[in-house]
């Protein structure tokens, strides 16, 4: 299938599997309850080549987890309402206008195959790429996805995003690591960079089915803020 093929039948995805995370997206910015922003670090100045000029931008970073439960902590004492949910370790990103961003995503979780092989491929990051545990890809195994980071606009904001990568599934067997009352194995670390616009709320989500839900996997935790989607405030 050719990559222009492929992002026609992702958007048709993006419109009927993800058309409750679009619709969703009035009620992000007032959704409750909140978890406490996470507000990207400061890292400097730095500078990329953006629409084939160089520029230098601010440098900033996030790190966030996805797990396989809500059991980190994050969710309060023993995960909160739904403890078997999956969940990232953070809902609410904050980053600074005009700047890189370096994102650090720990994948806890194990997984199995997509729905649409689409979401196995790398979309808006510097460069098209992404590095899973140390190495440079622009996608990844369809069938051994854990989850995806896969970020756009809301309804109300017309500034242009979208950003898009896999997280490949976790098959460590090593001895657990403790993380809030989860024990979980050693992470599949990826890590990437986008830039940012002006600003704007973005709502992201997981288009991996792991919702747990009974109609195509895309309810529950997918579905709900704080879990498997939440927002990204540009400032």
């Amino acid at each position: 299938m050719s990559r222009a093929r492929a992002m026609v039948i992702a958007l048709v995805s993006i419109v009927s599997g993800g058309v409750v995370m679009a619709l969703m997206g009035f009620g992000l910015a007032s959704a409750a309850p909140h978890q406490a922003p996470q507000n990207a670090k400061y890292l400097g100045m730095t500078t990329v080549t953006v629409g084939g000029k160089s520029v230098s931008l601010k440098h900033v970073a996030l790190t966030i987890g996805t797990f396989p439960d809500s059991l980190f902590g994050v969710h309060g004492a023993g995960g909160g309402t739904h403890p078997d949910w999956v969940s990232y370790s953070s809902s609410n990103l904050v980053v600074p206008a005009h700047s890189l961003v370096t994102m650090t995503i720990n994948q806890y979780d194990s997984g199995g195959p997509l729905n649409n092989p689409f979401f196995a491929n790398v979309f808006g990051t510097v460069g098209g790429t992404a590095t899973v545990d140390g190495k440079v890809v622009t996608k990844v195994d369809p069938s051994a996805i854990g989850h995806t980071f896969t970020l756009r606009g809301i309804p109300q904001n017309a500034t242009p995003l979208f950003v898009s990568v896999p997280l490949p599934e976790n098959f460590a067997t090593d001895t657990p690591l403790t993380i809030g009352e989860g024990q979980y194995s050693k992470p599949v670390v990826v890590t990437f960079s986008f830039v940012t616009g002006t600003k704007g709320i973005y709502n992201w989500n997981c288009e991996f089915p792991c919702g747990g839900s009974r109609i195509g996997q895309f309810g529950q935790a997918m579905s709900t803020y704080g879990y498997m989607s939440g927002t990204l405030t540009v400032k």
